[in-house]
């Protein structure tokens, strides 16, 4: 039997790249959080400061720092998926999640080290330790920002 010009065969297991592969096997994993338990005031919610990374070629190494409580959520929001994006992000569109740092107790304690990661030389807890990066600037700058931020007293007790 002969196929129709233009038909497509099913996809099988052996088209699957390795890079798409290993790309999978990169997706962020978050636990699951119901967006009606996720109130602001609660104490035991999920609180996340997270990274994005702007993947338009015309704004290479563009990065935005935020809070959410709901990550899937929040990186549909910034790409213009569903509405509520943030006004700051919606030129450099679209964005992807590099790094999400969550643990937090309580969301005050997220959002103060949301604070400190967005003015690093203006934050009293990691001002000393901001001195010692050349740039804040990149996403590997940002990234190496947020791992020493971690090892301060400040967040040593989360």
């Amino acid at each position: 039997m002969r196929k129709k010009k233009g038909a497509r065969s099913k996809p099988t297991a052996s088209s699957v790249t390795a890079a798409e592969e290993e790309d999978q096997s990169l997706q962020l994993e978050f636990p699951q959080n119901n967006e009606n338990d996720a109130d602001e005031g609660d104490e035991q919610g999920f609180f996340a400061c997270y990274l994005l990374a702007s993947l338009n070629p015309r704004f290479k190494g563009h990065t935005y720092i935020g809070f959410t409580v709901n990550p899937r959520r929040r990186i549909r929001q910034h790409n213009g998926e569903i509405g509520s994006g943030a006004w700051r992000t919606k030129k450099k569109r679209p964005w992807e999640m590099v790094l999400c740092i969550y643990g937090f107790p309580t969301n005050v304690a997220a959002l103060q080290f949301e604070w400190a990661w967005q003015h690093p030389v203006e934050s009293l807890a990691v001002r000393k330790a901001a001195v010692g990066f050349k740039s804040l600037s990149g996403v590997a700058n940002k990234i190496k920002l947020a791992y020493t931020m971690l090892t301060l007293p400040s967040w040593q007790k989360y």
